[in-house]
């Protein structure tokens, strides 16, 4: 029979520390990329074209333009679908498939949301991407008797990448590509697919060329730091946002800075469930309560026991 979790109150001692930034490349987990553009395209240029199956080619381009630059370092894709698998989120939101980026909320208890999987694969940044629009635009001029049609074909990209630690925006970038055609009675041209993905690689380099700046600032406020936790009951099983990070004492664990929720297990005790917010190195200390204590014991040992948190200069 599970017991319920008992949530306790966090007395803080603050101790100022200063943590030295490293350069080091931004580590990125790409996501789908939407069709924005309501399936619209010219169709006597470009023929028919499934939009939706065009914009899904978008994580190739965007894959190739990370890679070609050293400020980079891919996620593998199946590792992060693998981590949402594994730890099952429930108190947040989570991908739904085949949209940009949209989010249902799962009911449940703490548990550790779809952010969470990234931060424990040391993801910076979430990077989506979007196919704006498709489109063309016509000048018609008539020579000497005869017309000619000047078109211009654009693709418009977006890509904004999301803080792993939070989920907000830390850049959003549009990307531009075009292609001037000149048409006539005599001549007239039908743009192939292999052109248009050359347009659409086009608008993803130059919208991750804006956004490399933005994000390398990201990283450089460190986003790493290290715990040491033990218990009065050690050794307890301990875990962070739902992943294992083995048993008590914890010694000097690398973990991502921001928003976690420690669970703290062990048989013949009341589970440990906090929400910690973890800013710099930190020592923590659990104090453990036997389920064995009667229900005065037990309340009177809740009301004098407090979750000790010490930053580490």
């Amino acid at each position: 029979m599970n017991k319920p979790a008992v949530f306790l109150t966090a007395t803080l001692l603050f101790f100022c520390t200063v943590l030295t930034a490293q350069a080091r490349p931004v580590r990125v987990i790409m996501l789908d990329f939407a069709d924005e553009t309501g399936g619209a395209a010219d169709i006597g240029l470009t023929g028919p074209i499934d939009t939706r199956a065009f914009a899904a080619k978008g994580p190739h381009f965007l894959q190739t333009a990370l890679l070609s630059s050293p400020d980079f370092m891919l996620i593998d894709r199946r590792d992060f679908i693998r981590q949402i698998e594994k730890i099952q989120p429930r108190d947040g939101s989570d991908p739904v498939s085949d949209t940009f980026f949209a989010t249902r909320e799962r009911p449940g208890p703490l548990g550790p949301t779809f952010f969470n999987a990234a931060r424990t694969l040391k993801g910076d940044a979430l990077i989506r991407g979007s196919l704006l629009s498709l489109s063309t635009s016509r000048q018609n001029i008539n020579q000497g008797g005869y017309q000619t049609a000047f078109i211009t074909l654009n693709l418009r990209v977006m890509l904004q990448a999301l803080d792993t630690l939070n989920g907000s925006v830390i850049a959003a970038k549009e990307g531009r590509a075009e292609r001037k055609i000149r048409q006539t009675s005599g001549v007239q041209t039908e743009i192939g697919e292999d052109e248009l993905l050359d347009l659409y690689q086009s608008a993803i380099e130059s919208a991750v060329a804006e956004i490399k700046t933005q994000l390398k600032v990201r990283v450089n406020l460190d986003s790493n730091v290290k715990i040491w936790l033990s218990t009065s009951a050690d050794p307890a099983m301990i875990e962070l946002d739902g992943i294992l990070l083995g048993s008590s004492p914890i010694e000097g664990v690398e973990v991502l800075r921001g928003d976690h929720t420690l669970t703290v297990t062990r048989p013949g005790y009341e589970t440990i469930s906090k929400k910690l917010m973890l800013e710099s190195d930190m020592k923590i200390s659990v104090p453990m309560i036997s389920n064995q204590l009667s229900a005065e014991e037990r309340k009177k040992a809740l009301s004098n026991m407090n979750l000790r948190l010490l930053k580490i200069n």
